[in-house]
């Protein structure tokens, strides 16, 4: 029998209440983030390029003079009984809760509030009024309160605070109590003025007064919240219901009922504008075109949908496995017995796998044995119809939870992830966003109207204007050198697109490969593949041999593996029919022995006999995996063979599994030549800081292999992507420490220069290039760095390759650290845009910086291998991630000192 812990409703209740305890005696926090400053501010990069000019997505906001807005804190508190007679208060003014249950949260403290309106009429005169919902109340006039005490309906208010208790209307929980609303005064930032906005930036994160811009934030949205044809998702991502009005095509999915929703994002941030001495507020609009889930559905009839669904079917099979994968991740709301019609103060469970059948699972109750069919017949009555249909498994405070899908149902307003998406939704979604710069701008405008983002007058002091254009320099390409000085033409006029070049000649640095073997599905062989490519490498300066060949047999490619390693091959290159799916299993091989791996699809080998740019591509990726470099960049900023650049990225993939450690890839340039990149990938905890952990050990990793390459580098360079703003002060005190650590690991005296860059493609702003009244792409290695950018941190937008389909998105880049002030800008600017070029694999840059760019292959790697060995390694019921790093990592393979994953 499989035993688990099934709560019934109470202690479901229970332990949903005892989970959102607030601590009376919380623990000791650590110190204060955010007093020490970023790197100071440099003057911009105004000649370093070509001049051009830019469209954007960001409009200012023009705000009367001397406008006061006033603060006032809301807490609403809900009361609950728990099955022992005690009471237990939980504050859903703070919730820290995600996805539907936050959003339910935010509903309970809504009806509280609007509680309060009705009896107060200084909540009804004066204003307006903005309510976030949660723990803040914005108003354009002070509140005029009179004392008054009303002991029968405990509730008081004062010039000081509004404070009440209510327990009819709010909730249709059984043991639901009451709920408690307090209203007071801000102390430290009660009352701002439109006159403010300097107050809310400030080289030290923590002393920025943000007061204003959480104003304006919700006062900008005041237009769509009121807009009856307008969703909002989450606080800032609002909808439209009716597209008639836009010109943007709608998509339906039979299968899950998936539908496409276009509508705008928004942001408020102080920015530059044209005095960093003097800035002003900025509102940024991105159009959002985006896949729903279908709301309140009843879950089976959900499953209906799906090809392949019957209602006996069972976890382990292939179609259940598929649709497992479309409802992973979503959340879904009990509907049977005391749960029906609950809504908002519904019990939420966030789908984690499907189980065996509800006949199957079994569990203790009160010491005797039972099953999921006859439990909810004994204690609700419910004779399920589908009793041999798999279950759906959820967790719960003390173990799994087990549900008949049969009475659950859709939480409301779920956004698709791509890894709910099993047909074609993804492809189309992106062909959905891929509009033309001139198509997405006029449609994002367009929406913006629609949703009523982009109003003239806001409450009579706030004006939204056009989006701004600014200037932008486009910096000088790379020279690109292959074997023999010979130069790549970056200028050629047949090229389609202006960055991508040709083979000048042989490989700058190419290796030899003299114990190779091919490996072909048995009965499959490519006759004459292996002929093509050992002439292509030789043509590119490689000096090679002619490959053994062997087959794989019955799927069994371990035994592959285990000859070839003690034949001790250099490279096993497999070609295999793309429906085989054998790459992850090929992946986690290569990890275990230790060898080094290329896998084609056979579709592709038969198109290298016609085609010259697929053969190349092929020996590109090989010359780069022995440890070659197929060209040189020659660049002023990327010629110190003394400095160490290093790329920390991760895809946030976790084998398969939320509860799976998630994987961090990294790259740097640590081998014998200082163009050449190689990195590996580390297991840690998912947390909202996945690199604090590692930072050190693998920074100590990273510089011994150095050291031995090429020597002790003096100078280092750190770019970390996708960190939000909110972790600048993270990463210039804490990451800061973490490289001084490592290098005194290194020696006591060892002190060498370094630099840390923050870098996100996951803003709202879009740029366009305006090419004599035409709206283009961005021309690859465009940059701005003032107007658009913050006034006290140094930051620039980086234009870095051809959108070959679609609008360009540019990469943010924020200077956070520096022991190198006098490092100008437009050497970093540079330095960046080179890096973008030295894939060395595709001869064009690419969407990012090279080390980070390579980076994120290897966090998709680590995923790979983890989910290909069933998860992680556990030690006394916790994920043991020291034993997990160790034995499915390349720290300790020899192939760390390869770049594996070209």
């Amino acid at each position: 029998f499989q035993y688990f812990l099934f709560l019934t409703r109470e202690k479901i209740m229970e332990n949903e209440i005892a989970n959102l305890v607030i601590s009376e005696n919380p623990s000791k926090t650590s110190a204060k983030l955010g007093l020490v400053p970023l790197a100071a501010k440099k003057p911009r990069n105004a000649d370093r390029g070509k001049k051009v000019t830019v469209e954007t997505n960001i409009r200012k906001l023009s705000i009367a003079p001397n406008q006061p807005i006033f603060k006032y804190a809301v807490e609403v508190n809900f009361v609950y009984q728990k099955p022992d007679g005690t009471e237990c208060t939980i504050e859903m003014s703070k919730s820290t809760k995600k996805g539907t249950e936050h959003d339910y949260d935010k509903i309970k403290c809504q009806k509280v509030y609007e509680e309060a309106v009705g009896r107060y009429e200084a909540l009804r005169k004066g204003g307006p009024f903005f309510y976030d919902r949660q723990a803040s109340l914005y108003t354009l006039t002070k509140l005029q309160l009179e004392v008054v005490e009303i002991n029968k309906n405990s509730y008081i208010s004062s010039l000081q605070n509004i404070a009440f208790d209510v327990t009819q209307g709010i909730s249709k929980r059984p043991n639901f109590k009451k709920a408690q609303f307090i209203l007071k005064k801000v102390d430290e930032s009660f009352q701002s003025t439109s006159n403010d906005i300097k107050k809310t930036v400030n080289p030290c994160p923590a002393n920025a007064d943000r007061t204003l811009l959480e104003a304006m934030n919700m006062v900008v949205s005041g237009p769509a919240f009121e807009n009856k044809n307008v969703i909002t998702v989450g606080a800032c991502v609002h909808y439209l219901i009716d597209l008639k009005n836009i010109d943007v095509q709608s998509k339906f999915y039979e299968e899950g009922a998936l539908y496409s929703g276009v509508g705008a994002s928004k942001s408020v941030k102080t920015l530059e504008g044209s005095d960093r001495n003097a800035p002003s507020i900025f509102m940024t609009t991105e159009m959002k075109t985006t896949l729903f889930h279908p709301d309140d559905w009843p879950l089976l009839d959900l499953l209906k949908s799906y090809r392949g669904f019957t209602t006996n079917l069972k976890a382990n099979t292939p179609a259940a496995q598929r649709i497992e994968k479309a409802l992973v991740g979503l959340d879904v709301q009990l509907n049977y017995g005391p749960h029906v019609g609950l809504g908002a103060d519904g019990i939420v469970m966030k789908i984690r796998k499907f189980s065996t059948s509800a006949k199957e699972t079994n569990f203790l109750v009160d010491g005797k044995n039972t099953n999921v069919a006859a439990y909810f017949k004994s204690k609700y009555g419910i004779n399920l119809k589908y009793p041999d249909l798999f279950t759906i498994e959820a967790k719960g405070k003390h173990g799994k939870i087990h549900f008949p899908p049969e009475l659950l149902v859709l939480c409301p307003n779920q956004t698709v992830t791509n890894d709910q998406m099993i047909n074609n939704e993804q492809a189309d979604m992106i062909k959905m966003s891929a509009a033309q710069p001139h198509i997405r701008k006029s449609t994002t405008d367009s929406v913006v109207k629609q949703v009523g983002l982009a109003s003239n007058n806001i409450h009579g002091f706030i004006k939204v204007e056009e989006p701004v254009k600014v200037d932008a320099i486009v910096l000088n390409k790379p020279k690109i050198i292959f074997h023999g000085n010979k130069f790549a033409n970056l200028d050629d006029p047949k090229s389609r697109f202006p960055t991508d070049f040709n083979r000048a000649g042989a490989y700058f640095i190419a290796k030899d490969l003299a114990n190779w073997e091919m490996v072909f599905v048995q009965g499959e062989e490519v006759k004459g593949l292996a002929e093509q490519l050992v002439n292509e490498m030789r043509t590119n300066g490689m000096k090679t041999n002619p490959p053994a060949v062997s087959f794989i047999v019955h799927g069994d490619l371990n035994t592959v593996f285990q000859k070839a390693k003690a034949a001790k091959r250099q490279l096993l290159f497999f070609v295999v029919k793309s429906r085989y799916n054998y790459h992850q299993q090929i992946k986690a091989l290569e990890q275990r022995f230790d060898l080094l791996t290329q896998e084609i699809r056979l579709e592709t080998a038969e198109k290298v006999f016609r085609q010259p740019q697929t053969r190349l591509n092929i020996t590109n990726k090989t010359n780069m995996k022995l440890g070659g470099l197929n060209y040189q960049i020659g660049s002023e900023s990327f010629n110190k063979p003394n400095r160490l650049i290093v790329g920390f990225e991760t895809s946030q993939r976790s084998g398969g599994n939320p509860d799976y450690p998630i994987s961090v890839g990294f790259a740097a340039n640590m081998l014998d030549h200082h163009q050449k990149f190689a990195g590996g990938y580390v297991y840690v905890k998912r947390s909202n800081n996945v690199f604090g952990s590692i930072v050190k050990d693998t920074l100590v990793k990273v510089l011994e292999t150095t050291k031995k390459n090429r020597g002790v580098p003096n100078d280092i360079l750190l770019y970390f992507n996708g960190i939000s703003e909110g972790q600048f002060a993270m990463l210039n005190e804490e990451f800061s420490q973490h490289v001084k650590e490592a290098c005194k690991f290194m020696s006591p005296s060892y002190q060498p220069h370094f630099t840390i860059i923050a870098s996100s493609k996951t803003h709202n702003e879009r740029l366009y290039k305006s090419d004599k009244g035409r709206i283009v792409n961005l021309e690859p290695g465009t940059v701005i760095d003032h107007t658009i950018v913050s006034p006290v941190y140094n930051e620039w937008f980086h234009a870095s390759a051809v959108a070959r389909q679609g609008t360009a998105k540019a990469t943010k880049f924020t200077l956070i650290f520096t022991t190198q002030p006098n490092e100008p800008m437009w050497n970093l600017e540079q330095l960046t845009n080179d890096l973008c070029y030295d894939h060395q694999i595709v001869f064009h840059p690419v969407g990012l910086p090279v080390p980070l760019y390579i980076a994120g292959r290897y966090s998709q790697r680590g995923a790979m291998v983890l989910n290909e060995n069933d998860g992680p390694i556990f030690a006394n019921g916790e994920v043991d991630l020291v034993a997990t790093n160790a034995q499915y990592g390349y720290g300790n393979k020899a192939l760390f000192n390869t770049r594996f994953n070209a």
